[in-house]
């Protein structure tokens, strides 16, 4: 399958650096960005609704155009926002914009936020990346990354796919144990040592089941 012209990405991303737009590249898991993005994939980025009006500004003026996003249906519970899409036809690159850090629920598959402390975390410790291609982003703070990947495999995608495992691993050693217990906990409450315990011995395939299955609450 082809690929998003890494010259369009790296660009778009230099001009929302230059306009001092406030966003959070949520992730980018295999390195997908800049060269590797696959024709009709989003790039999902965290912005605050208060600044929609200065994006949909910026979009139109790079000829990007909203359209109807795949989940515009879903149920969005807890304040959480209908995400919006942007897409520009002649270089392909679709922007995913939320407005929350967000998960499924586990009964119907809603979307709803997680904890508000993770939410002011992500804005508070976000962090500038930089690569060798000159593809430059802010993205998540190392713990606000990891617990956000942890809870999209468990919830979202109901397993843990190699490029997050392998992400995972990574992050293991660049984030703080007692920052992370802190933030896990407000999201997996008691389940939460024996999510670590799996998590340290890379039991990734005994997650999800062992989640659904815990009942010390």
């Amino acid at each position: 399958m082809r690929s998003v012209d890494k010259e369009a990405i790296i660009s778009i991303f230099q001009k929302m650096e230059d306009e001092g737009l406030r966003y959070i590249l949520i992730r980018n898991i295999n390195h997908e960005l800049p060269s590797n993005l696959k024709l009709g994939k989003d790039i999902d980025i965290l912005v605050d609704k208060s600044d929609l009006k200065n994006w949909a500004r910026f979009f139109n003026h790079n000829e990007y155009r909203i359209t109807p996003h795949p989940h515009a249906a879903n149920i969005f519970l807890y304040g959480v926002d209908k995400f919006q899409m942007y897409a520009n036809k002649a270089n392909s690159v679709l922007f995913d914009l939320h407005f929350q850090l967000v998960v499924r629920s586990l009964d119907a598959g809603q979307w709803i936020p997680l904890d508000e402390t993770i939410q002011r975390s992500a804005w508070e410790n976000m962090r500038f990346y930089r690569d060798e291609t000159g593809l430059m982003y802010w993205t998540l703070g190392f713990e606000d990354e990891l617990v956000a990947l942890i809870a999209r495999s468990v919830f979202d995608k109901r397993r843990f796919e190699e490029g997050y495992t392998q992400r995972i691993g990574e992050l293991f050693t660049l984030t703080d144990t007692f920052a992370m217990l802190e933030r896990l906990e407000k999201v997996f409450f008691k389940f939460t040592p024996f999510l670590w315990c799996l998590l340290e011995t890379k039991q990734y395939d005994e997650i999800v089941k062992k989640h659904l299955e815990f009942r010390g609450y």
